[in-house]
């Protein structure tokens, strides 16, 4: 690099729109600093002034094409360099992106693209085929493919972003929708939450001050596309720094782009932790430049925490955030203790309560519903018209997630409404069982989900890992669990498995051992 870019300082809601919306971060870092590195991809380095070039030419090829303001650019493919050229630019035109999930099968991937109706359509030339199969005849849609030549008539990216310049890029507001982020599915039929503008910037503003990030810091961007495509991919854009794209999220392909890249910041779920733990003893530790690790859509056991500071010295940093609050809206900042399900204080610009079963503000101390208002929550999804009675509505969102609020600020969690369990009349959080089970020395993972109950109405049912080497059997942890649990929150079930299944995000899928 030649130099570092300063950061970018953009209000949360800006009081006049941008030049091709999030089009500015890149001019900014593209003048600031243009030989510095902004995308670093293995070998691969997409330099600031470049990248800001390929896109706006890329805007204009795909306006083009019938990319105007506000129709929707679908993206088929992997984490690479194009995704995220596609995106931006996208952003640049002032139409909105939106990700098809390759783990779908194919009626799922035909409904959204029916649904959705792309202007055009960016495929990786590996899902050609699958596009062909599902629309033999003439597409509602352009398309173009990602990697690789031209084939078959179509044009490529590469050839599209060496166009000409666009005369002009379009003024976008901050209730300008940038793209559609969706859930992950875990809990239902998936939604595409409109994220706006105002909302990413909110969100990165928001976390670059929790953090302390700045523009020195390398971000992993680890997470598929079609999860967050923006969380970790706008906090370098706004700070002018390297964002690295990683698109396995193994532990090996972790590891190597950690040591690589000199990597600062990453943001992960717990399992994929998890598996940084079970590489085998070397002399690199791989974590060894990381300051912020955070750690976000599941629980964070105290015992991945120990072991992460232990063989690491990794302190990691747990997080609540959710595709309607555009990320992280709870976190724990650097240099804080873990405590067991800590979630940390808000982040700038949210506004959380949380709300008993009355719908009053609970007492600190007492569980209740956690309720997220502020600039960063989505107004609306894709499709539905907005509510009041809906979970998301007039810039709040009702999470559905069980916490309590300390009275030094700090938010704990409790676990999910779904996931609450009553036994015999007791309300029974699963994660405190998790947690015992956890502190088991053979445990490697575990999970508990509410199964029906004649007796009692509902019990727990407790799924276990053992670690590698390791044997469990249900007798031997219902021993261990009985000397440090209530007998109503007992697991009725205990059942042991090789691994226990996940989402492509990689949270746990738990419907499935229900």
């Amino acid at each position: 690099m030649t130099g570092k870019a300063k950061p970018h300082t953009l209000s949360c809601a800006p009081r006049t729109p941008l030049t091709g919306g999030l089009f500015a971060l890149l001019r900014a870092s593209a003048e600031a600093d243009p030989d510095g590195a902004a995308i670093l991809c293995g070998e691969a380095v997409v330099r600031h002034a470049q990248l800001a070039e390929d896109v706006a030419r890329l805007s204009r090829a795909l306006t083009a094409l019938g990319l105007d303001k506000g129709a929707r650019l679908g993206v088929w493919g992997r984490k690479t360099t194009q995704a995220v050229t596609a995106f931006l630019a996208a952003a640049a035109a002032g139409a909105v992106f939106f990700p098809v999930d390759p783990n779908q099968p194919p009626d799922v991937v035909r409904a959204v693209l029916e649904r959705l109706r792309p202007a055009v359509l960016c495929v990786a030339a590996e899902f050609l085929p699958a596009l062909e199969a599902l629309f033999p005849g003439p597409r509602p849609f352009a398309v173009a493919v990602m990697d690789g030549p031209a084939t078959g008539g179509l044009p490529c990216l590469r050839d599209l972003a060496a166009g000409p310049y666009p005369e002009a890029l379009p003024e976008v507001g901050p209730d300008d929708p940038v793209y559609l982020n969706f859930t992950s599915g875990t809990t239902g039929a998936p939604k595409g939450a409109v994220t706006t503008l105002g909302n990413l910037l909110a969100n990165t503003e928001a976390s670059v001050s929790a953090f302390g990030l700045t523009p020195d810091d390398v971000h992993l961007c680890m997470m598929p596309v079609f999860v967050h495509p923006h969380e970790t991919l706008l906090r370098p854009l706004a700070l002018g720094g390297p964002m690295v794209l990683c698109d396995r999220v193994s532990a090996k392909a972790v590891a190597t782009a950690c040591r690589r890249h000199k990597v600062t910041a990453l943001m992960a779920v717990a399992a994929i932790y998890e598996t940084l733990l079970r590489l085998p003893a070397g002399a690199d530790n791989p974590l060894a430049t990381v300051r912020v690790a955070e750690s976000g859509g599941m629980h964070v056991p105290a015992a991945l925490a120990a072991g992460l500071a232990r063989r690491f010295g990794t302190a990691i940093l747990p997080v609540w955030g959710s595709t309607e609050t555009t990320g992280v809206a709870l976190a724990n900042r650097p240099g804080e203790a873990h405590a067991p399900c800590r979630l940390g204080r808000p982040v700038p610009g949210y506004v959380v309560r949380v709300l008993d079963e009355d719908g009053n503000d609970a007492r600190d101390g007492e569980p209740g519903e956690l309720v997220i208002s502020g600039p960063g929550v989505c107004p609306g999804y894709f499709g539905e018209e907005p509510r009041p009675e809906f979970r998301l509505f007039g810039g709040r969102f009702r999470t559905g997630d069980i916490v309590r609020r300390e009275a030094d600020g700090a938010y704990f969690f409790a676990g999910r409404q779904s996931m609450l369990l009553k036994v015999g009349g007791m309300k029974v959080f699963p994660v405190e069982i998790e947690e015992a089970l956890r502190a088991h020395p053979d445990v490697a993972e575990c999970i508990v989900v509410p199964v029906a109950d004649a007796l009692r109405g509902e019990a727990a049912k407790a799924v276990a890992v053992p670690r590698t080497g390791a044997t469990l059997s249900p007798g031997e942890l219902r021993r261990y669990l009985a000397t440090r649990l209530h007998r109503m929150k007992m697991p009725r079930v205990i059942e042991i498995r090789d691994a226990l299944p996940r989402t492509p995000g990689g949270k746990i899928a738990w419907r499935a051992l229900a």
